[in-house]
């Protein structure tokens, strides 16, 4: 095992490429980073003729009498080597290991040390670059910073204190958020100060990680059976456009499948493996690769126009949601329809009909029944029959 002097080996000299001159006589400039006994450039994105570099001394000498810009330059040189001196200096004081990969990471993450905002920006740019978190993560992320920079636009990593986290709440609250849109973003701020914590440059108050954000009950919006045979019925009594159509079919098909929107993006025929039953991977387990497996009514069946490749040809989500919209205004049902409302229409359904929660578990693809049990609405009509049913012996 490597002792800490051999852990923290460590020097920073003015560099640049010999086999990269100009004509004009001129380079590029990096510093040139030795750690461990291992070494990697790193550009200072600037040019000087390569015999106006002192290399002995590290400095830059005039390229003429009066050289305005030699003098910044320097400057500029001296002060990135003193950033890439405080990271090693940071590790070292932690006693935590270092290398040239995690020391190109810190030099990243070293411009955004006073605002989280920044911090929180690149890193779930760099999660989802990665793969580490899927699209509708790094979305949600990008969310919750638009919001945060409405609130604060740097949000500096000192300020940071349990009362700036509750006066953000508060301001979630002013701008009409429902508590489970305020406890999403306020979820996405904890995650990455969670992450920013683990950082040996970056400082986060400790009480702020242990801000409560309790989930709220949800309130989530779905069709009781009047409304989806409303729906149903719309291509007879309206003149519809062919985009309406597509994704009222697709929005229907979700109905009586219960699959999130961005499987309805993806179902096709190849899905169809074993007749009565889609076999697939839903987008959100590709990390896991967890199949499911679930049966399709013959009635879902009457919505899928394309019987080869793609079920439904449909715009994009923001497009989708529009239509949805006026195909609610058209029906006349007074409620929010966004893609999400089928599938919590599927649980009504399911749950009023069949009344087994595990069976709607399996079929909604959830690991936990808790999730389960806010697809599982029950409505006025429903609760008047169940309550009618019991009063049945006594007449």
């Amino acid at each position: 095992m490597k002792n800490l002097a051999d852990m923290y080996s460590f020097s920073t000299k003015l560099w640049y490429d010999k086999r990269w001159v100009s004509q004009s006589g001129e380079a590029s400039l990096y510093l040139q980073v030795t750690l461990n006994g291992k070494h990697k450039e790193f550009p200072l994105k600037l040019k000087w003729p390569v015999d106006k570099i002192d290399m002995a001394s590290g400095a830059l000498l005039p390229r003429r009498k009066k050289d305005a810009e030699v003098n910044d330059f320097n400057l500029l040189i001296m002060n990135e080597q003193s950033k890439q001196t405080e990271i090693v200096v940071s590790y070292r004081f932690k006693t935590k290991p270092i290398d040239l990969v995690i020391f190109a990471r810190e030099m990243r993450v070293f411009s955004d040390k006073q605002s989280f905002v920044a911090y929180m920006d690149r890193q779930s740019k760099y999660r989802y670059a990665t793969k580490e978190i899927c699209k509708r993560t790094y979305q949600n992320a990008q969310s919750a910073l638009q919001q945060m920079i409405l609130f604060d636009m740097a949000w500096p990593f000192e300020m940071l204190t349990l009362n700036w986290m509750k006066k953000f709440r508060q301001f979630l609250i002013n701008e009409k958020f429902e508590p489970g849109g305020a406890w999403a973003i306020i979820k996405n701020v904890k995650t990455y100060l969670k992450l920013a914590s683990h950082e040996p440059l970056l400082f986060v108050d400790e009480n702020v990680l242990e801000f409560k954000n309790p989930e709220p009950e949800w309130k989530t919006t779905f069709l009781s059976r009047k409304e989806v045979i409303t729906l149903m019925e719309l291509p007879v009594k309206k003149n519809l456009t062919n985009n309406q159509v597509r994704v009222l079919n697709a929005f229907l098909f979700q109905c009586f499948t219960g699959l999130r929107i961005s499987d309805i993006y993806r179902v096709n025929a190849k899905w169809r493996l074993t007749d009565g039953f889609l076999d697939f991977i839903p987008k959100k387990n590709e990390k896991n690769r967890k199949w499911i497996h679930i049966p399709i009514m013959p009635m879902a069946n009457k919505f899928i126009k394309n019987v080869v490749g793609n079920y439904f040809d449909l715009p994009n989500s923001v497009e989708y949601n529009i239509v949805l919209k006026q195909l609610a205004n058209m029906a006349e049902i007074n409620k929010n329809l966004t893609s999400h409302v089928g599938r919590h229409t599927f649980g009504h359904l399911h749950i009023t009909k069949v009344g087994n929660l595990k069976a709607l578990q399996e079929n909604l693809g959830h690991a936990n029944i808790k999730t389960t049990a806010r697809y599982a609405h029950l409505d006025d009509d429903y609760m008047t029959g169940a309550v009618a049913r019991i009063e049945e012996d006594f007449t």
